[in-house]
């Protein structure tokens, strides 16, 4: 088994990088293809982290005229919120630089507003900005691609994306997918497969936000990416899984943790309908928080952006689960 935290090459053109998202290390990750002649980025975090990014770009010699476009796994604020600004920046540079995404993720960036305010009330003012591009950017910044087919990239002998439909945890999540040779080396799960702020165990975190959360659906997109076992996984939060075995086992891990973590949030609140009652029963068990953050997180991130992001997780199922309604952002019609 190997998590891989640090950034760099981890798989021959395949880059990690680290946003430094509210300013803390292994927080949200970014990744990058780079052949020497072409890059494609996969996600850019807030508008805060554009700044890092380019930087990782430079680091890695990653010139951004050669930047062909950038990747979307969902519009959250911590995955696309940044990209306006990333667009607007690497256009300079190369006029032809695109935003790569579905037609979903597209609306959902361009009206951003209700999903900004329940943002900020979890996490405050480093959420970012998130403004649209304007009509006439936008005819010009956006490439809308379908699933399932081969993305119009001229990547290095035998590479080729294609963008996998993944949701659950937001109802446009999709998981781009890179093969070699028809192999399926890695799949950037983003937030489909929950997190992993564990560097030495794989004891996944839910990633079961509200309001959009389906557990069902995310149940499914789970069978999905256990299906195309890819040799590497990405994650938002944070790093990678290498190895077939390992990042299988992640996967399997996870559904049954997400399945076992429901549960008890149904039993919770069958014996005391708070949801201070159910954080607390889930603290007592190794569905918990303390149970699952790794020690490094323990020793170098703000414990309240955990115990934030926690009780997020929690309120999503239950909102699921009809117990609780969405606070700010109105859900989709199923």
């Amino acid at each position: 088994m190997t998590i891989i935290t640090a950034p760099g090459e981890i798989y021959p053109h395949l880059y990690l990088f680290d946003t430094l998202q509210f300013t803390t290390p292994r927080i949200t990750t970014s990744f990058a293809y780079w052949d020497g002649t072409t890059c494609i980025l996969l996600d850019v975090g807030t508008s805060d982290n554009v700044r890092q990014l380019l930087k990782n770009l430079k680091k890695f010699d990653i010139p951004l005229e050669k930047v062909q476009g950038i990747l979307l796994t969902h519009y959250h604020f911590d995955h696309s919120g940044g990209v306006t600004k990333l667009w607007r920046k690497i256009s300079k540079k190369n006029p032809e630089f695109k935003i790569f995404t579905t037609a979903a993720t597209q609306q959902k960036l361009q009206n951003a507003g209700e999903h900004l305010i329940g943002a900020k009330t979890t996490f405050g003012e480093f959420v970012g900005e998130m403004p649209p591009l304007t009509t006439e950017e936008a005819q010009h910044a956006y490439s809308l691609i379908e699933y399932d087919k081969v993305l119009p990239f001229t990547l290095d002998d035998g590479y080729e994306f294609k963008l996998i439909s993944t949701p659950g945890h937001s109802p446009d999540h999709s998981s781009p997918l890179l093969l070699h040779n028809n192999k399926p080396i890695f799949l950037f799960c983003g937030e489909a497969s929950g997190t992993l702020y564990n560097g030495k165990e794989l004891r996944s975190m839910p990633t079961s936000m509200p309001p959009n959360f389906k557990y069902e659906i995310y149940n499914q997109s789970l069978d999905k990416m256990r299906h195309i076992q890819p040799e590497i996984i990405g994650l938002c939060h944070f790093g990678a899984v290498s190895g077939k075995e390992a990042a299988m086992k992640f996967l399997t891990d996870h559904q049954v943790y997400m399945k076992d973590f429901r549960q008890m949030i149904i039993t919770a609140f069958a014996e005391n309908p708070s949801t201070r009652h159910v954080i607390t029963r889930l603290k007592a068990t190794s569905l918990g928080l303390e149970s699952r953050v790794g020690d490094y997180y323990k020793e170098h991130a703000d414990s309240q952006y955990f115990q934030n992001l926690f009780l997020a997780v929690t309120f999503g199922v239950m909102v699921d689960l009809g117990y609780r309604k969405s606070k700010y952002e109105t859900p989709e019609k199923e």
